[in-house]
């Protein structure tokens, strides 16, 4: 609000030139650039000549963070903490251009003459910290393998090759950004780091997608069908060979760049296809000094993918998130061009902050619930949130209220405890990428006797719901029995200790619980689950359940749990795209004593409702129900919600907790019928 001149046009040239150039021209940035000068420049006195250092376009990512990190690549062993001869090679020339930039700082430039002087000042401090540029370029060039381009014994030998045509022809793709160098007054102070860091980093994969890259430039070619887009880009690469130079060009600089990422200080950034927002979520952490904020946009999986997890621990054993919000792109709210079920977190975390709590809050749907409910927090310690996931996923809690219904919950055991029984999961029988030669998917061919199920091929309570994904021989299941016999012997395996020696012995030969790797905890159902019958074939999207202990009337217990809207509501509040074996085990489920009357009306229940023809007969009989007794869909759907109102009561929870759960299950459904039902069970209940 502060009463400020307009810019003068030679601030407007200035800006344009900085902000522009080398940026994606977006002009949301742009304009905040813009205003972001115009305020530093006439409100807070910022010398105009000062843009040239203070707004820089580069790849923070490719280039190094800080000094230590270019150490510990150019020198080896260089983390145990041992001093070495390139310490002050490289701090002694970022020193003296340091000390540089700081008087160029706090120059007057009322006019152009001093401005000039000021902008000969900063090209000096860095033609000063040339060597130690160098020095960084030659760290990079190690990262991406190019070491024998800058094979010196010392600081000047490594300075020298580095300055070589050869070495910057490779790195000039790359565009590394070295922040030591660019703001020398920022790292080598006590402290160093930044104060402050805020943004949008770009969120997708490292990776030129063919279809993509050339759908740009051929309108309507993404829609077409496989054959004959594979034909049109042919086309297009024979009658337009600039283009294909260009596109083999941002293939060599992404594979370039993979190459670089893959290698600097990231943990669990993969070697694949990497996803751009962990690396920043690191750089971020790195680039900010103790006492720091960072305010960033990431995709939820940020928070509760098993890839970052090193990230989120590292980030809570030196820091702390001291504000979450989680928010829905309904109807595009926040990002225009973003499908409406993305899911975005607002992260604020500060560094070295002794605050032992976290709090956050969403997800909010649109501008108007997030501004009336924006301060409805669920709080709770590091050390209570530690054990809510093997791998420090974050919840999704709307409010106070979900913070109750969960943390009642966590009160029971987790599915992966051992007392009474034991169950664990593994990935299907056969991966249908890699075992394609072992099933046919030709559904109207009579090739093959065992029909291969996908996730999508089952829904709860109904084995058959859709069409199998194919059929398997016995080429099929003796490919299943070896892999099956060679993970018995290993003891981290789901069958170690087993004995396997004919088919007869696999769990496909048995009923067993299947569930869906793919869903979303904003699909209508997120945990779907199964009995599939024996005989059958999972590929590695359709996991399922090994009984390691205990019966089939313990497999009807867990079934019966994890079918029900409570089961599930907890689920949602932490899958984001698929029900991963770090999410599913640590998940909580009651284990009452086996003369319970509750457990027993669940296995009675679930039994029933599994047991759907006779191809269950001997697991009903080992339940104790009768196989086909659920006739209708009206008394299939009173089961269900009698088993709700039991499983409600087996994890100690309220009918105030029973009514919120339903309130927040699905955003727009029409709960309230289903719920009066639900809470009639539920007050007979003792």
């Amino acid at each position: 609000n502060a009463s400020v001149p307009e810019p003068s046009s030679l601030l407007r040239r200035q800006i344009a030139r900085r902000c522009i150039y080398g940026l994606d021209i977006n002009p949301v940035a742009v304009e905040l650039a813009r205003v972001s000068i115009w305020i530093h420049t006439f409100v807070r006195g910022l010398p105009m000549s000062s843009l040239d250092h203070t707004l820089v376009c580069g790849n923070s990512l490719t280039g190094i963070g800080t000094v230590d990190e270019a150490l510990n690549v150019l020198v080896p062993g260089h983390e145990s903490g041992q001093p070495t001869f390139f310490d002050d090679a490289i701090e002694n020339a970022l020193l003296k251009s340091r000390d540089v930039l700081i008087e160029v700082g706090k120059s007057a430039e009322l006019d152009s003459k001093e401005s000039k002087a000021s902008s000969r000042e900063s090209k000096k401090a860095y033609k000063d910290a040339e060597q130690a540029k160098l020095l960084f370029d030659a760290a990079v060039l190690n990262r991406i393998g190019r070491s024998g381009l800058v094979a010196g014994t010392d600081a000047i030998k490594i300075a020298e090759l580095a300055a070589k045509d050869e070495a910057q022809e490779v790195l000039g793709p790359l565009q590394p950004a070295h922040m030591p160098l660019l703001f020398p007054e920022v790292f080598l102070r006590e402290n160093g780091g930044f104060d402050v860091l805020i943004g949008n980093p770009p969120w997708e994969k490292l990776h030129v997608e063919e279809h993509q890259w050339w759908g740009l430039r051929s309108p309507g070619l993404r829609g077409l069908p496989m054959d004959d887009r594979k034909k049109t880009i042919k086309k297009l690469m024979q009658a337009r060979p600039d283009l294909v130079e260009e596109y083999e060009n941002d293939i060599e600089i992404n594979s370039s760049a993979r190459q670089v990422i893959a290698a600097g200080p990231y943990p669990g950034i993969g070697n694949g296809h990497i996803d751009l927002y962990k690396a920043f979520a690191w750089r971020n952490w790195t680039l900010a000094r103790k006492g720091g904020f960072l305010g960033v946009l990431f995709p939820r999986a940020l928070l509760s993918g098993s890839g970052t997890q090193n990230w989120r621990r590292d980030v809570l054993s030196s820091g702390t998130f001291f504000d979450l919000v989680t928010l829905k792109n309904k109807g595009g709210w926040i990002f225009k061009n973003v499908a409406d079920n993305y899911t975005v977190v607002a992260v604020s975390i500060v560094k070295d902050y002794s605050n032992s709590t976290l709090r956050f809050s969403g997800p909010f749907w649109t501008l108007e619930d997030f501004l009336s409910n924006r301060n409805d927090h669920f709080v709770i310690t590091k050390d209570e949130f530690l054990t809510l996931t093997g791998t420090a996923v974050f919840p999704l809690i709307e409010s106070a209220t979900s913070g109750e219904v969960f943390r009642q919950m966590r009160t029971s055991p987790p599915l992966s405890a051992t007392n009474g029984f034991e169950i664990r999961p593994v990935q299907g029988d056969i991966n249908a990428a890699a075992n394609r030669d072992l099933f046919n998917t030709n559904l109207s061919s009579s090739w093959g006797e065992f029909p291969v199920l996908t996730g999508s091929s089952f829904n709860l309570w109904d084995p058959d719901a859709n069409e199998p994904y194919g059929f398997g021989t016995t080429k099929t299941t003796k490919y299943i029995l070896e892999k099956t016999k060679n993970s018995a012997a290993q003891s981290r395996s789901a069958f170690y200790g087993f004995s396997i020696s004919t088919v007869d012995d696999l769990a496909m030969s048995r009923s067993r619980i299947a569930f869906r790797d793919v869903c979303r905890g904003t699909d209508s159902r997120t945990m779907l689950c199964c009995l599939v019958p024996p005989d059958v074939v999972l590929v590695h999207k359709a996991p399922y359940f090994v009984r390691r202990s205990g019966s089939e009337i313990d497999e009807a217990f867990v079934l019966g749990v994890l079918s029900t809207r409570i089961f599930d509501w907890y689920a949602r509040r932490l899958v984001e795209l698929g029900m991963t074996f770090e999410i599913l085990m640590p998940m909580p489920v009651p284990r009452p004593g086996i003369d319970s009357p509750i457990r027993k009306r669940v296995v009675e229940i679930s039994g029933s409702l599994a047991a759907v023809d006779k191809r269950y007969s001997k697991w009903a009989k080992a339940v104790g129900v009768p196989f086909g007794s659920v006739k209708t869909p009206a008394q299939q759907e009173e089961l269900e919600i009698e088993l709700d109102a039991l499983v409600a009561h087996l994890y100690g929870l309220s009918r105030k907790h029973v009514e919120h759960i339903y309130k927040t299950f699905h955003r727009g459904w029409d709960y309230a019928p289903r719920l009066a039902r639900v809470l009639e069970y539920f007050d007979k209940i003792e």
